[in-house]
C-alpha cells in the first residue's frame, strides 16, 4: 500500500495521506464543483487503509491535520462524513489526533471545527496560525 497524494488546484486542496507516518493532511482551499466526487479517492483510500492497517492492529495512532484557508458548504458536509470515519476508527482502539488549523482572524473556520468536534464527540487540537507580520507585531509588544 502506497501513500495517497493529490496536488492542490485553484479550487481543490492538497491532500497527503502518508501511511509511513500515519498522517493525513488537507491544505489550502476546498470548493470543488462536486465535493463528493473530488473526495471519493480519499474515502476509498481510507477504507483500504482501515482494512489493511487498522483491522490488523498495525496502527496505534493516526494524525489528521486540517488546514484550510476556505471551504464551501459541500466540503463541510464531506469533512463531517470523513471525520465520522475516523470516529469509527477511534472506536477500534486507534488514537486519533485532529489538528484543526485556523487563522487568528477567521472565527468562522474555528467555529466550524468546534461544531464538528462537538457533534462527533472527537477531540480537536485547535491550532491558531499567526501570520508573519502578526508575529513581528506580537514580538515587539513585549
Amino acid at each position: 500500500m502506497n501513500s495517497l497524494r493529490i496536488e492542490a488546484t485553484t479550487f481543490t486542496p492538497e491532500i497527503n495521506f502518508d501511511i509511513d507516518n500515519n498522517t493525513l493532511s488537507l491544505f489550502k482551499v476546498s470548493k470543488p464543483a462536486n465535493a463528493v466526487e473530488f473526495y471519493r479517492p480519499l474515502f476509498e483510500f481510507i477504507d483500504l487503509f482501515e482494512k489493511e492497517k487498522i483491522k490488523s492492529k498495525i496502527v496505534k495512532e493516526l494524525i489528521i491535520n486540517i488546514q484550510f484557508d476556505y471551504f464551501n458548504t459541500a466540503t463541510a458536509k464531506v469533512i463531517y462524513v470523513l471525520l465520522s470515519k475516523f470516529k469509527r476508527i477511534e472506536e477500534q482502539g486507534v488514537g486519533i489526533v485532529i489538528n484543526w488549523f485556523y487563522h487568528l482572524d477567521d472565527e468562522d473556520l474555528l467555529e466550524e471545527g468546534e461544531i464538528m468536534a462537538d457533534a462527533l464527540e472527537l477531540t480537536f487540537q485547535f491550532c491558531p496560525i499567526i501570520e508573519k507580520e502578526n508575529k513581528e507585531e506580537l514580538g515587539s509588544k513585549s
